[in-house]
């Protein structure tokens, strides 16, 4: 067991390299000159080809590009990010300060995603084809099709501007974390609770079931003794492709709610040109898809034997 963890970790260390350098070429490819804007925003318009030169000396941009990648990822790995060009801050400070304000975000409404998706997928199980079971389903198909700046909106005009209960903007204690925690949350936890209510609905076919119905078991004690566990791998590799994709809905979602978090920080990057700042946040984002994944790999194989066995040709 020891070695497929082993062999799952190195793998999931190549596919960061191989993103990591993905990315940096592509925003090396993007156009502009990164030593023309530094020269820009030093002197203003009268920065000269002269200073441009040297600058893209001192920063090593006219040596070849492996060379460059493996300095900056080499860079990185230290906690060397560079400075921020619209800032003018070290990368490492922007994500002291940032990086625990989407932490935050994403921590809340994965907790609410998570519990939204039991509640009403168990809760569709149990009714199965009443009433309850029909209207949480088009609920979850409602909030599976409804963009996160959509949902952001209406909550802000009804708890913000109509009923004044929530702030809108910024952070100024936890109740300023609901709605965004209910924006970011209503994706997944409508994707997940199909999950589990159709998980539960096949399993509930399983002969374990008919075996606790024979012991005299009611459909929700099956439900929630015998049905629940067994879909617990499907549940976790779904909940983490969905909660690795709530990083992209807080790009959205800080800028509706005024969070100074990295999904804002990476939109004012992209507005300024701050190519710097991009290989940045993006080399953040694939390290935290790639740990994600691999965590929710490890899990299961953990607890489910059948994925620890090696495979037979």
């Amino acid at each position: 067991m020891q070695r497929m963890f082993l062999r799952r970790t190195g793998l999931a260390l190549l596919l960061m390299i191989a993103a990591s350098a993905l990315t940096f070429v592509l925003i090396t490819a993007a156009p502009g000159n990164v030593a023309a804007l530094i020269a820009e925003r030093s002197v203003g318009a009268g920065a000269d080809g002269a200073m441009i030169r040297r600058i893209e000396e001192e920063l090593g941009l006219n040596d070849p590009l492996p060379v460059r990648y493996l300095r900056w990822l080499g860079d990185a790995a230290t906690g060397d990010f560079g400075v921020s060009l619209r800032s003018g801050k070290p990368m490492a400070e922007e994500f002291a300060t940032r990086i625990p304000v989407t932490a935050m975000l994403l921590a809340g409404g994965g907790v609410l995603a998570l519990v939204l998706s039991l509640a009403f997928g168990i809760a569709g199980a149990v009714s199965n084809g009443g009433v309850l079971d029909r209207l949480l389903h088009g609920l979850a198909l409602l909030g599976a099709s409804t963009p996160n700046f959509f949902v952001a909106a209406l909550l802000v005009i009804a708890f913000s501007v109509g009923l004044g209960w929530l702030p809108s903007f910024g952070v100024s204690g936890i109740s300023s974390w609901l709605m965004p925690w209910m924006t970011i949350a209503l994706f997944p936890g409508s994707v997940l609770a199909r999950v589990v209510r159709v998980n539960l609905q096949e399993a509930m076919s399983r002969p374990f079931a008919t075996t606790g119905f024979a012991k005299g078991l009611t459909r929700r004690a099956v439900l929630v003794r015998e049905a629940l566990p067994n879909i617990l791998i499907p549940f976790m590799t779904t909940f983490g492709a969905q909660f690795t994709l709530m990083m992209i809905g807080a790009i959205v979602v800080e800028r509706v709610f005024g969070l100074n978090g990295i999904g804002a920080f990476f939109i004012e990057a992209i507005r300024f040109r701050d190519f710097i700042g991009m290989q940045a946040v993006l080399l953040l984002f694939v390290v935290f898809f790639v740990t994600v994944n691999l965590i929710v790999d490890i899990a299961a194989m953990l607890a489910d034997p059948r994925l620890r066995r090696p495979k037979r040709a």
